[in-house]
């Protein structure tokens, strides 16, 4: 099936909801403007407050489905029939206090469709958030997605869990930031290639107290290569038409890893790490 993508790539106001609304809005009708009503739009993580809240989180966190930023995009969404994903602060709805840094996905409709917690946690997001603990493929009418946050892209694990549930196109909702580009460019199209998966990822740009935002938002093929890409530190939007049947055929003619894996001797994957000595043996 062909689909088309659009990745956007802003700069949000630090704790300032209502002007980041406002632009996503705005960056919502430009993706549809550009690609002529798009299937999915994917927008950054925590892209209606910014990265470096602190305790402003409590305040600006949401419940899920029924905050006010899900409200607006479940309207951008019918209105444009087109699904889109973005990242929020959610709030527990049955435990006070309790934050998650979350991904949404509303359908074409307007209904809301999944949600995704963020399971790796990065730094200081652990005083803030609750990590997650499910990784839940997300079936649309186009194809089953595998929502992914940022630091859960460094893990080859959480691509390969939602390949093997049947996943049809990773989408990424990030905040990476510098100096890390290179890194990022690397990271997200092994992800692709591992899995022999469209990877379709939005970051952020811009500062908030500490950290810097690159951008580098990007589409990519099933082996990696990028079929669209803003690799300049600006406000935009990238969209590309691509077709999710070429996973089937690239795993048909050469690329099988997923079918010639072996599980039954992969035990060790489920173990905890454990840090090697520093210096000599005593």
């Amino acid at each position: 099936m062909t689909i088309t993508i659009s990745v956007v790539q802003i700069e949000p106001k630090l704790a300032d909801k209502k002007h980041n609304l406002a632009k996503i809005e705005q960056f919502i009708r430009d993706a549809v403007k550009q690609s002529e009503q798009p299937d999915l739009v994917i927008l950054p993580e925590l892209i209606t407050t910014g990265y470096e809240c602190g305790d402003q989180f409590y305040d600006l966190a949401e419940p899920f489905p029924d905050g006010k930023s899900i409200e607006l995009v479940c309207r951008l969404a019918r209105e444009h029939k087109t699904h889109i994903m973005f990242g929020f602060a959610e709030e527990d709805r049955s435990m006070k206090g309790v934050l998650y840094n979350s991904a949404a996905l509303v359908d074409g409709a307007g209904s809301p469709l999944g949600i995704y917690r963020k399971v790796h946690l990065f730094g200081a997001e652990t005083e803030y958030f609750r990590p997650g603990c499910e990784y839940p493929l997300i079936r649309t009418s186009f194809g089953s997605i595998g929502m992914i946050i940022c630091w859960d892209t460094l893990f080859p694990e959480v691509a390969r869990i939602y390949a093997i549930q049947g996943a049809d196109l990773l989408a990424v909702s990030t905040n990476w930031e510098k100096p890390y580009e290179k890194e990022w460019d690397f990271m997200t199209a092994a992800r692709a290639f591992d899995n022999t998966l469209h990877l379709a990822a939005a970051n952020r740009i811009g500062f908030d107290k500490t950290l810097g935002f690159f951008g580098h938002s990007r589409i990519l093929d099933p082996l990696g290569s990028t079929i669209c890409a803003i690799d300049e530190e600006v406000e935009s939007v990238a969209s590309a038409r691509i077709d999710l049947d070429r996973t089937r055929q690239l795993r048909r003619e050469y690329w099988t890893q997923l079918r010639d894996r072996r599980p039954d001797t992969f035990g060790l994957l489920a173990q905890r790490y454990q840090a090697p000595r520093m210096g000599g043996s005593d």
